[in-house]
């Protein structure tokens, strides 16, 4: 994960080199295997952002250099406008198809329609065909109907791809407007088409909790944050102060943790609050032990809703399942209250 410190660049002032440097490797230890088997160390290298040409070379460089970064176009429009062609040419195929029949039909040929290898050897074709038969025509409409479905499903999975944050479309746009102009106009244009544009974010499932962490570790940078969530790789990547990368598999274990000691919480409150009802006598049905179950299975759902990626569904059976955990606590202290 990374960010991109937008009013330190502007502050800083567009800075444009004239000739592009060389590229530099950043080299951090890494361990390998030596001759005779033993673990050495060895160079580990690393490309730094900097060291790359001013123009397609740094903004590839960028874009790539972390996943929050990875936005390009979907080409809707395009692809719409391909569909649309491609459906157009198989409905004519398909008349010229359809007209083939009914001639045959009309004339008495019923046996070509019967035995498509009859038809493939039939002598002498109808005028209306042009010199095309009909196993021609169904090769032709094959080919045009598997490239139909395949330009539908890659557009599917284009349609599907979520949208980049607002976060991380400002990291990407700042970065091409301030950082000494990455491209010219017309090719960076791709970027203010903010609602055609798509995230290759890959991943586990990015929810709200993920989005304030990140928002945290950007808004209060320090030392402790960067101890605890930057690796030797990330730091290597820049040495721009403007840009901060974190590792993503640290932030990921982070969340895993708030998400695991809420979940505790969420259990041993409830329960706990159960038994002190229980022991005051409180019997099983009363609104104060209803409400305690209720209030808690809405605290869950909410907290599901807005910590996971989890679908209606799934969060109805997570609901259902913590709710008739705490019932079924409830039953048995009160029924244990009564056998004492």
């Amino acid at each position: 994960m990374a960010f991109y410190n937008t009013s330190t660049q502007l502050e800083k002032g567009l800075k444009l080199s004239e000739n592009a440097p060389d590229v530099v490797l950043a080299e951090s230890p890494t361990a390998s295997t030596g001759t005779n088997g033993a673990l050495s160390e060895s160079p580990l290298t690393q490309e730094e952002l900097q060291d790359f040409p001013r123009g397609f070379p740094k903004l590839a460089r960028f874009l790539d250099s972390d996943d929050s970064f990875m936005v390009y176009r979907r080409f809707g429009t395009v692809y719409s406008r391909l569909l649309l062609h491609a459906q157009d040419e198989m409905r004519r195929t398909e008349a010229t198809l359809n007209s083939m029949d009914k001639t045959d039909e009309y004339h008495g040929n019923t046996q070509f329609l019967m035995s498509p290898d009859l038809d493939a050897k039939r002598q002498g074709l109808p005028d209306e065909w042009s010199g095309q038969s009909r196993p021609q025509l169904m090769e032709e409409l094959k080919g045009k109907a598997l490239d139909y479905a395949d330009l539908v499903i890659k557009t599917q999975q284009l349609k599907a791809m979520g949208q980049p944050s607002n976060r991380d479309y400002r990291s990407v746009l700042h970065f091409m407007e301030n950082d000494g102009g990455q491209t010219f106009d017309e090719e960076m244009s791709f970027i203010y088409e903010k609602e055609d544009l798509i995230t290759l974010r890959p991943g586990r499932e990015y929810a709200w909790l993920d989005s304030i962490v990140e928002r945290v570790l950007r808004d209060f940078r320090c030392r402790f944050t960067v101890f605890l969530f930057s690796s030797k790789e990330t730091k290597a990547k820049t040495d721009d102060s403007t840009i901060h990368y974190y590792d993503r598999g640290r932030i990921s274990a982070f969340v895993t943790f708030i998400i695991t000691i809420v979940i505790m919480l969420l259990l041993i409150i409830p329960i706990w609050l159960l038994y002190k009802c229980s022991i005051t006598n409180t019997i099983a049905t009363s609104p104060d032990t209803m409400g305690i179950i209720s209030v808690s299975t809405l605290i869950f759902s909410a907290m599901l809703s807005a910590f996971t990626k989890a679908k209606r569904h799934e969060i109805l059976a997570a609901s259902a399942g913590y709710c008739a955990v705490l019932v079924v606590f409830l039953g048995n202290v009160n029924s244990y209250g009564v056998d004492q």
